[in-house]
């Protein structure tokens, strides 16, 4: 693929779900993607199976999110959790116009020192399966005026 200057380089980043993710429990590997500056926070955690399943996901706190995650000795243990500066907490958003809504109740924890992650439910009612959240998935404000003027269908 060839890059522009004014294309940013996208970091990619390799995630190990030891025990998979429910729903597609035979998917163990996944890629943390960067979606670009249009795209603010929100981030493509995409299986490395081909035609397997892509997510939506962000940092709770960088959509004005509270959340504290309960991680038990088990996934300490599988995730080789020791110290609370390993995590990486992560939640899955469900996309709706024009704002997505974020599942709080089953956040993804990442050990960001061995890239082992793991959906955890918690036992909070509190924590909705669908949370509204105010930033919206894609939005050009977040763009430089020449990223914005490569962006696909921008006038020319």
């Amino acid at each position: 693929m060839a890059m522009t200057t004014t294309q940013p380089a996208i970091a990619t980043v390799p995630i190990t779900f030891p025990v998979g993710v429910p729903g597609f429990e035979e998917h163990h590997r996944f890629h943390l993607v960067g979606l670009g500056p249009a795209y603010g926070p929100w981030l493509a955690l995409r299986s490395a199976i081909e035609g397997g399943p892509t997510f939506v996901v962000a940092q709770p706190y960088e959509l004005g999110v509270e959340l504290t995650v309960e991680i038990d000795d088990l996934h300490q243990a599988v995730l080789g959790i020791a110290d609370p500066q390993q995590v990486l907490v992560l939640v899955v958003a469900t996309l709706r116009n024009p704002h997505p809504t974020v599942n709080l109740r089953a956040p993804i924890v990442v050990n960001v020192e061995v890239l082992r992650a793991a959906q955890i439910p918690q036992d909070r009612d509190d924590y909705l399966l669908e949370a509204p959240v105010t930033v919206p998935l894609y939005d050009t404000a977040r763009l430089r005026p020449s990223e914005a003027s490569d962006e696909p269908g921008a006038d020319r």
